[in-house]
């Protein structure tokens, strides 16, 4: 069966780029959004309720 020169050279070209793409050698963790009062003051419980 012969082989298909544009799929052989995309799969160099793919390769290649795969090869020479940046990466980070650890994955780094996203950061935590600190909440503002707004939201602080919508979770905090309100009284009567924890009862239900």
């Amino acid at each position: 069966m012969p082989i298909d020169p544009y799929a052989a050279l995309h799969a160099l070209l793919r390769a290649e780029a795969v090869r020479n793409a940046p990466h980070a050698p650890h994955p780094t963790p996203t950061p935590v959004k600190a909440q503002t009062e707004d939201e602080e003051a919508h979770h905090q419980e309100k009284p009567g309720q924890a009862d239900r």
